[in-house]
Formats: structure tokens, C-alpha cells, sequence
């Protein structure tokens, strides 16, 4: 029974009856799915006191900074995460508004997804202090501690139990209520509210434009004249070293603290670090042996990036079409459920046909599990960088599932580091997924001068391919080495132009993907109600000023150097011979007798020096190289009758000259 698959639009449940899947896509998007149920809750908390308002470089200040980087996440989470709720409160404020009536704290917008008239009002509001001027002012008689308050009771309000809440601070202000003891205690006490209630704290640093006078609200200790000291009263106390409790966030201290110093671009930059949700890929158990095993979990250090998809919409009503997909029966037309299809595979021409249970029985593999096959020279995988089918995967303990899976790890590690050795292993990060071969190599900690960690510890595992996987590409018809003493001048000149278009510290932040920053740029502007989209900078494109004053004066050289066609040692290139007209053949063959003619009959391809030509491809094993009619030709000269396939004329010829 054949059948094929319809599909309809409309409204109405997902049909379940949607025949064969992959099982790894399948458990791929279910995972997804799950994932996506959790929303991401965010609130910038922003300091709107007078620090924060004094001018810095061409005329923006830390607060104008702080909002316009809010602005800039909103336009991205319009887009690429529409069902997550981010809020905007203020404190340091003249004109107070929030749920709880605490002065000199403003609930500029509630927890709520973006939305266009949002974004405007953030705009307006960090494009000048007019509008903030004009409807709220600022103080600096507040409290820290019923801004934090603020901040929890909207979690409570709108948040549900499984979201993911985060809380951005942003302030120039290194020390707030230094004068205060009793007002630090409580900005204390709400910080670890709402650590209970399971938020994770974050504070943005922002420069200010000279050292402080003691106050009640800024630090007495004038530490830093321009930067921000995260030791003066927010490390350990508001932003604690147990704050994050969920193992899918990072686990370095540091991630929770951002230098914004430097003005928007680099605090739209600290911000847009820690807008996406870091979720392990996948966690499961490392087999050493029989009854020795410890958790691992992985995450992606790189993740391609796509454009967002489209929504197909009903055009008489513009509402959202529902996808309802559906099997039927190709000769009776009669719709059919899953268990009234089996699956069948081609093999040597005829059909093997298995069921649902039978294929699933087929792919099962075992349990999840990352399996100790041995060990290699850390060379065997360096020296063949074409051996990564895909991106890497950072591989760290998981000590949640089992417990002390960190010290077997932390062992394993500096082992295989301090040998130099890789690990390979069986990998399969779910069940129904066909195992892979992959090698770990480990990475040690690595320090910059002040400390901090560079590159953490934990094992990049990579994805090495089966003896099936390799292909061996053809083998060139020259010997390059035989031509380089020919060309011994052009080398010379092409090793200056290397030199002069060499780029020096290189990195791929400096080239964002053109195609999805027009593409959000587009969507953007019609989101906004905009005219039109803003200019993008394609970064890919060469600069071909500062190429052609680099190296212009080269090309001279180069052309001079290079061999020309006509030179006894240099193998000339034959440009393709253009095919002539009945006529113009005609008149070929009226004239001149001494002229040779330009084109050849079918008849004659296997005369002379085509004859050796077919041998000489036999010889090589490169017949199917050879066109249909210079191998028919042959085999009708040899008084065989040519297939009409090619590869039937290419086994006759073959069997000829065997």
C-alpha cells in the first residue's frame, strides 16, 4: 500500500498520525519544545539617580547608556524570543509609581513581552533628558533595598514557577548608603529574597565622570575616580558567590560581573553576553568500565545562528494558519493512522519491510551514555582538522546526577593534559540516537594578569568520523612541486602581497553575519512602523581601497613573473574549441586544400592520436572522462556495437582493451 502526505490549514489540533520520523530530529525538536515552555523573565533594574546623569563622552550619559542597551535587547527579543517578559524599573526617581508605593522607585513598564510602543518610549527616553526631565526627575534620596523589593513582588505577580528570572542592575555607583548601615542590611536581606525565589543577579559597572563626595547614596572611599569597585559593597552581598543554584548558567563568579565602563557600545556588548539562556546540550553518564561511571554534562561554545522562521496566515483574516499533516492511501484515498503503515527499505531491488516496533527495536542502541573506548596521541586529532563533522562540544562533570563526579573528572583531566593524550569514546546523547565516535580533548584553565579565567577546564568533545565517513578525493594530473622552481619569481612576489594583506589580530567578532542583520533590520522596521530599515554594514566585504594601495604596486610584478602560455616549459592552456555552423563548415571544406579543417567527424575520433588518447585514459583508469561520442567512435572502429549508457560504453571499451 503506497500513500502520500497531505497537508491542511486551518484551525483544529495537530494530527498525531504523522507516519515515520527521524527519531533524532524528533527527540531534537521534543527537547526544544520542553525547553521553550520556559520563559525568561528579565528585569533591568536602573539607577536614575543624579550620578548617573552627569555627561560623559559626546554628550550621553551612564543612565542614556543604560536604557538605550535595554532598547537595543528589546528590539532583538521582538523578534527572537516574542514570548519572554521583561520589565524596566527605576529608582533614584522624583515621581515614584510601583505595585508597592515605595518612594523614589519607578515601574517605567511592568513584566510583560516586548512590544513596539515599548520600545519607542525607551527610545524617547534615552535620546534626551528632556523627556525624563519633564516626567519623572531624580533623587538621591532612595533605597536600594525597596527597589529590590519592587523587583521580587513583580516576579511573585507575574512570573510563573519554572520561568527563568534574572535581574540586570545597572548603576555608577560603587558603594550605595556607605553612611548607612542599617539601609545596607536591608538591600541585603532583599537580595537574598529574591535569591530564594530563585533569581539570578547580575550588575552592569558604568563609569562616572570623577571621584564622588561623600554621601548618603555614594561611596565615601573614592576608590575609583572613573571605574566601578565591585568590592565595595555588591560583591558577596548583593550578587553572592551562591547565586547561581541552576547548574544550566555558568559557574564562573566572574559571569555575574560586567565592567561597562567605556560608554553604550560596550555596555550593549556586557549586556548582549548574558541575554542568551546557556542550556547544556545534553547530560548523561561516562562509562570508564563495568560499574565505574560519573555524569557529564556539555554545552555549545558555538551554535550556528539562523534567520527566524515565518508563520503561514489565513489571507482572507490574517490569523495564524494551523499545520495539521495526514497520511492517505495514494490508490484508495483513505486516510490512515500510524499503525496502519510500516516502513520499507530498498535492498539489492526488493522491499524490506519492517514495523514500528521492529525499526525501533533496530535503533536501539542502549541506554545514553559516553563510553570509554581508549586513548590516542593528542596529534592523531590535531593534525587532521578535516576529521570534525561538526562543531565541538564542551564537556564538564555533572555532579548533580552523580555525586563526586567532579573528582573522577578533574582526575581524568589532568591526566590525559599532563600525557598529552585524547579520549575516544562511543557517544550517544539519547536514546533512539545512533551512537557517534568522538575524542575528548582536554583544556586546562588558562589566566589572564588580573586572575581571571580565560578559558576554563573540561574536555572539547569532537566528532571523528567512521571508516565509512572518508572519502579520497581524485588525485591532481600535475605534480605541483615539479612547477614551483618554475615559478620560483611569482612565489617570491605573492609572499609580499601575503605579507601586506596579512590581518593582524584577528577575531571573528569583528564579522557579524550580514545576512541575519539585514534580515532583523527588515523585520525590525516593519515591527516599528519605520520607513525604512537601517543601513547594515556588511563587515564580510573586502576593502578594496586598502587592498589596492597595499599590494597595487605588485601586480606589475606578478604579471611579468607568471610564464607565458607559449613557453616551452609551461604546459599551454587550450581554450575550448567553438562549435561551427553547417555552413560555415561547408565553406571550410570548399577551401583551401592545404587548409586543415577545423572540426573532425565522429568517424575519425578514434584514428591516430585518439586511439592512443582512449588507451592512454584506460591506462590511467579515466575512461569516464571520455565523452560518449570519442568512446562510441572507438568501439564502431573496433566493429563493436556501442550501449546507449554511459557507463555500459565505458565497461565495453574497458573489456575491449583488457
Amino acid at each position: 500500500m503506497s500513500y502520500y502526505q497531505s497537508h491542511s490549514y486551518g484551525g483544529g489540533d495537530d494530527n498525531d498520525d504523522n507516519g515515520e520520523e527521524n527519531d533524532e530530529e524528533f527527540n531534537a525538536e521534543q527537547t526544544r519544545q520542553k525547553l521553550e515552555q520556559q520563559r525568561d523573565c528579565l528585569v533591568y533594574l536602573i539607577d536614575a539617580s543624579p550620578p548617573m546623569h552627569q555627561s560623559l563622552e559626546g554628550d550621553q550619559s551612564a543612565f542614556r547608556a543604560a536604557v538605550a542597551a535595554a532598547a537595543a535587547q528589546y528590539r532583538s527579543r521582538i523578534i527572537n524570543d516574542h514570548r519572554d517578559r521583561v520589565a524596566i524599573v527605576l529608582y533614584g526617581v522624583d515621581k515614584a509609581n510601583n505595585p508597592l508605593g515605595h518612594p523614589a522607585v519607578l515601574v517605567l513598564q511592568d513584566l510583560d513581552e516586548p512590544s513596539a510602543a515599548r520600545i519607542a518610549q525607551l527610545e524617547r527616553l534615552a535620546e534626551s533628558n528632556d523627556y525624563f526631565e519633564a516626567e519623572i526627575g531624580t533623587t538621591d534620596s532612595y533605597s536600594l533595598s525597596d527597589a529590590l523589593w519592587v523587583v521580587n513582588s513583580l516576579f511573585s505577580k507575574s512570573a510563573k514557577k519554572d520561568d527563568h528570572k534574572r535581574v540586570f542592575i545597572m548603576t555608577n555607583t560603587s558603594n550605595p548608603h556607605a553612611t548607612n548601615p542599617d539601609m545596607q542590611r536591608l538591600a541585603i536581606t532583599r537580595a537574598k529574597d529574591l535569591h530564594s525565589n530563585g533569581a539570578v543577579l547580575y550588575l552592569f559597572g558604568l563609569e562616572r565622570v570623577a571621584a564622588p563626595a561623600v554621601s548618603d547614596s555614594v561611596q565615601s572611599d573614592g576608590d575609583a575616580m572613573f571605574g566601578f569597585d565591585f568590592e565595595a559593597f555588591y560583591k558577596d552581598n548583593i550578587i553572592q558567590s551562591s547565586d547561581l543554584s541552576n547548574d544550566d548558567d555558568e559557574d564562573e563568579e566572574e559571569a555575574r560581573f560586567f565592567n561597562a565602563s567605556g560608554g553604550l557600545a560596550v555596555l550593549t556588548q556586557r549586556v548582549e553576553q548574558k541575554v542568551f539562556k546557556k542550556r547544556s546540550v545534553f547530560k548523561c553518564a561516562m562509562v570508564l568500565g563495568d560499574g565505574l561511571e560519573f555524569g557529564v554534562r556539555g554545552y555549545n561554545l558555538v551554535s550556528e545562528v539562523k534567520p527566524s522562521t515565518h508563520v503561514y496566515l489565513v489571507g482572507a483574516t490574517n490569523e495564524e494558519a494551523m499545520i495539521q499533516t495526514s497520511y492517505v492511501c495514494k490508490t484508495t484515498a483513505q486516510q490512515l493512522g500510524k499503525s496502519d503503515m510500516d516502513s520499507y527499505f530498498l535492498f539489492g531491488g526488493q522491499k524490506a519491510v519492517f514495523t514500528a516496533d521492529e525499526l525501533a527495536k533496530i535503533k536501539n542502541y542502549g541506554e545514553p551514555a559516553l563510553r570509554l573506548i581508549g586513548f590516542k596521541p593528542k596529534g592523531t586529532i590535531l593534525r587532521k582538522p578535516y576529521y570534525n563533522l561538526k562543531h565541538s562540544t564542551f564537556v564538564v562533570p555533572d555532579e548533580e546526577s552523580y555525586s563526586g563526579s567532579s573528582s573522577i573528572f578533574i582526575q581524568l583531566l589532568a591526566r590525559c593534559h599532563e600525557r598529552e593524550k585524547v579520549v575516544i569514546c562511543s557517544y550517544m546523547p539519547r536514546r533512539g540516537v545512533s551512537p557517534r565516535l568522538v575524542a575528548l580533548l582536554p583544556q586546562m584553565e588558562e589566566y589572564d594578569e588580573k586572575g581571571n579565567i580565560l578559558k576554563p577546564s573540561g574536555f572539547h568533545l569532537i566528532h571523528i568520523p567512521f571508516n565509512d565517513d572518508l572519502r579520497k578525493p581524485p588525485a591532481p594530473e600535475f605534480d605541483i612541486r615539479a612547477k614551483v622552481p618554475l615559478l620560483e619569481p611569482a612565489v617570491k612576489v605573492f609572499n609580499d602581497i601575503i605579507d601586506k594583506t596579512t590581518i593582524k589580530n584577528f577575531t571573528v567578532y569583528n564579522y557579524p553575519n550580514p545576512t541575519l542583520r539585514k534580515h532583523y533590520a527588515n523585520l525590525q522596521a516593519v515591527a516599528l512602523k519605520r520607513d525604512e530599515a537601517e543601513e547594515i554594514e556588511d563587515s564580510t566585504l573586502p576593502n578594496n581601497t586598502a587592498i589596492q594601495r597595499r599590494i597595487g604596486k605588485f601586480v606589475p610584478d606578478l604579471m611579468e613573473t607568471i610564464p607565458a602560455a607559449g613557453d616551452a616549459d609551461q604546459v599551454p592552456v587550450k581554450a575550448a574549441p567553438k562549435r561551427k555552423t553547417a555552413a560555415a563548415a561547408a565553406d571550410a571544406d570548399d577551401g583551401d586544400a592545404d587548409v586543415a579543417p577545423k572540426k573532425r567527424s565522429k568517424a575519425a575520433v578514434a584514428d591516430g592520436d585518439e586511439e592512443d588518447l582512449v588507451k592512454g585514459a584506460h591506462s590511467r583508469g579515466e575512461l569516464n572522462k571520455l565523452t560518449i561520442p570519442i568512446l562510441s567512435a572507438f568501439l564502431k572502429q573496433k566493429g563493436q556495437v556501442p550501449q546507449k549508457r554511459k557507463d555500459a560504453i565505458v565497461a565495453q571499451v574497458a573489456s575491449l582493451l583488457d
